[in-house]
């Protein structure tokens, strides 16, 4: 066969993101196989992908730079006429879009498709929509181009639901495919942990991440306890410090400390210096950073709702993302109980290990396969 794979999210600010972070390691996994097709590597930037073997072929997409229709041209307009030319077997989309400015799935598709849905989360949670008739518009007009599909490939069983129910896709189209983690990037710290130790949050201020109970549990935390932590928050942040502290009374500033944007490595270094990772949010589709904490060999706090649960399984500690008390306690418990913590550690690596790009890789494979069969 002659596979298509958009792997242009590697070439936009999204490549350090959920969908680049997913495209990077499905590439990775399926380079490792041996199989008899031609792939087809369609790029912004074909120089990035120079080492590729003989059966990888980078196929050239313009990206003209025209703001935030930079996404309507490449996908709408361009990409529906490149796929004509290639005449290829299937074509992999890695997501759909909720933002008319974000790549996503085109209007029209002269292939056959295959359709990576990592979540339904602008329908539990609208606010991430930003109140815009264009964003539910365009959110919608994806969900009905996902209909199209000949396989949905859903990234956790909760996504799985979502889609049948959001969707109303016959649940035979439809095929659960966990993601992996990058245990190159993701590891064990081979030396203490720094002093004074940090609880680490990843995620940013939106609705469905939950960062603002978080710092609230952190505020009665420190009231209540002597534990010396400080909380590292990591992700987009558009509050100032007066702001911060106008929100949270109580809180105490100087054991917080904020950073919007990190290179991959640093956060990996991030990961593993923690002596908690906490992830309390309200919605995922899969939640990756769960696992990346525990192939840290850090143990999580996550929450006991969407995907969570099924990602994290018997290795982290589960609370209600809204129960704020249940929150504190639960990290107190961790950060105190130094026998729990090296249980939740141990059990986390070993959760960890179940997910692997490579597995991602062959079960995505075999999805192509069927999907070609029609």
């Amino acid at each position: 066969m002659r596979i298509a794979l958009d792997a242009t999210p590697l070439d936009t600010s999204h490549h350090t993101r959920g969908i680049g972070v997913y495209v990077q390691g499905l590439l990775q996994g399926l380079l490792t196989l041996k199989t008899e097709h031609i792939w087809l590597l369609i790029t912004h930037v074909p120089s990035r992908h120079a080492n590729l073997p003989p059966s990888w072929q980078t196929v050239w997409l313009p990206r003209p730079a025209l703001g935030r229709l930079t996404a309507l041209a490449t996908h709408q307009l361009l990409l529906p006429a490149l796929l004509q030319r290639l005449q290829a077997d299937l074509v992999h989309f890695p997501s759909l879009s909720a933002h008319i400015s974000v790549t996503g799935l085109p209007w029209r598709v002269p292939n056959p498709f295959v359709v990576t849905v990592h979540d339904f989360t602008p329908l539990h949670i609208p606010a991430l929509l930003h109140g815009k008739r264009v964003n539910h518009w365009w959110y919608a007009r994806q969900q009905a181009w996902a209909c199209r599909a000949a396989r949905l490939i859903c990234v956790s069983q909760a996504t799985y639901k979502d889609a049948v129910h959001f969707l109303r896709i016959p649940p035979e189209r439809c095929k659960v495919i966990h993601e992996g983690v990058d245990s190159r990037r993701f590891y064990p710290l081979d030396e203490p942990r720094p002093m004074p130790p940090f609880i680490l949050f990843v995620g940013g201020d939106f609705p469905n991440k939950n960062r603002g109970n978080v710092i609230r549990a952190f505020a009665q935390l420190c009231r209540q306890t002597d534990l010396p932590h400080r909380l590292v928050l990591v992700g987009s942040d558009t509050l100032s410090h007066a702001e911060l502290a106008m929100r949270y009374p109580g809180l105490d500033l100087a054991r917080v400390r904020r950073v919007q944007h990190l290179p991959p490595e640093e956060l990996a270094r991030l990961f593993r210096q923690a002596d908690l990772f906490v992830f309390p949010s309200r919605h995922e589709g899969f939640g990756l950073p769960v696992l990346e904490a525990m192939a840290s060999g850090t143990p999580v706090v996550t929450s006991t709702v969407s995907s969570l649960p099924e990602v994290a399984g018997d290795a982290a500690l589960l609370v209600d993302p809204d129960d704020i008390d249940g929150l504190c306690q639960a990290m107190e418990r961790v950060l105190r109980d130094r026998a729990l913590w090296a249980q939740l550690q141990a059990a986390g690596l070993a959760r960890a290990r179940q997910f692997t790009w490579e597995r991602t890789a062959q079960l995505t494979l075999q999805v192509y396969e069927e999907a070609a069969q029609g």
